[in-house]
């Protein structure tokens, strides 16, 4: 399920909800902080990256990365 993230309207507190779209769309979203059901969706970023949770290493660092093959 996708997390969404809320801005509760009444104490202006931002919150994150794992609901699914259809409980989404019904307004099941409650504020945590006040208990208010007058949410707004806030705007989400997203992070992208390999899986794997290691990082790439940086350019020149003769990881193979930045279009290299890695081999000399």
């Amino acid at each position: 399920m996708p997390i969404f993230e809320f801005v509760c309207r009444q104490c202006d507190h931002g919150f994150e909800e794992i609901m699914s779209y259809a409980e989404m769309e019904a307004g099941d979203a409650v504020c945590p902080a006040c208990g208010s059901s007058k949410v707004a969706r806030g705007l989400s970023s997203f992070a992208t990256g390999k899986g794997g949770g290691q990082a790439s290493p940086p350019c020149g660092s003769g990881g193979g990365g930045c279009g290299s093959s890695g081999f000399g």
